[in-house]
């Protein structure tokens, strides 16, 4: 019998084809189609109404328009106090640093240490440079510092001719 896997069974190879190949099928006869049983006839044509439409679509554009800008509008004012609450936060900050810094300058000057309150003083500058109880205790530290060391002659003169 030999291998009986892949077509090779009795029954596969010994089929018969079931068309001969070139072989030509009848030709049907002619059908005539079925006639339809509806007429046509012109009839006018039904107007749609479109006023309601277009009124509606008026009406969602102007409400959308409208929520739009009440949306924008108190965006725009908590924009506003957001930003002023910002810069009442920062100058909170800066007075209570430059009163920090203030407070230990004095205090490293009592101590004797003028180079440490110098430092102090010129950072409290930065915050407040125009600050009158800050410009006469630099000048006072400048002096002092001016005695022990002469690089800061120049930037006591420097400060005596911007008072």
């Amino acid at each position: 019998m030999g291998y009986m896997g892949f077509g090779m069974q009795k029954w596969i190879y010994s089929r018969n084809p079931r068309k001969k190949l070139f072989e030509k099928d009848r030709i049907p006869s002619f059908n005539a189609l079925p006639k339809y049983s509806r007429t046509f006839a012109i009839q006018a044509s039904k107007r749609e109404n479109k006023r309601p439409v277009g009124i509606l679509t008026i009406l969602i554009i102007v409400a959308a328009a409208f929520i739009v800008f009440c949306a924008l509008n108190s965006y725009s004012l908590y924009e506003k106090k957001h930003a002023q609450q910002i810069m009442q936060y920062h100058n909170y900050q800066n007075d209570k640093t430059f009163r920090f810094l203030m407070t230990s300058g004095k205090e490293r000057l009592r101590d004797k240490r003028p180079l440490a309150a110098y430092s102090e003083f010129k950072l409290a500058q930065k915050i407040y440079p125009n600050h009158t109880e800050l410009q006469q205790v630099l000048t006072e530290t400048l002096t002092v510092l001016c005695d022990k060391e002469s690089k800061y002659c120049k930037e006591l003169d420097e400060a005596l001719k911007s008072n």
